[in-house]
């Protein structure tokens, strides 16, 4: 919702803070995983009609991913990306 209200705030932030801001954001599969896991919840919770149609452990499996995504896929890169 804040990339529509503010569509240049992100990029003038990832260039401050981030240098090579598209890189990081390619392989930031656990924030992804996150995002997924908050929006799982809320729907089930939101809206119950939706709970016969999403399972309750789907929350639990995306942020397990989340987890997984930190520990192997993201430790795989180098911790300084000027260097690499």
């Amino acid at each position: 919702m804040l990339r529509t209200l503010f569509p240049g705030a992100r990029d003038a932030v990832a260039r401050v803070l981030i240098p090579d801001a598209g890189f990081t954001w390619k392989r930031a599969w656990s924030l992804r995983l996150i995002e997924l896991a908050a929006l799982s919840d809320i729907i089930l919770n939101v809206v119950p009609v939706v709970s016969d149609y999403l399972p309750w452990w789907l929350t639990l499996l995306l942020l397990g991913g989340a987890y997984v995504a930190r520990l192997l896929i993201q430790n795989k890169e180098p911790a300084n990306g000027d260097e690499a």
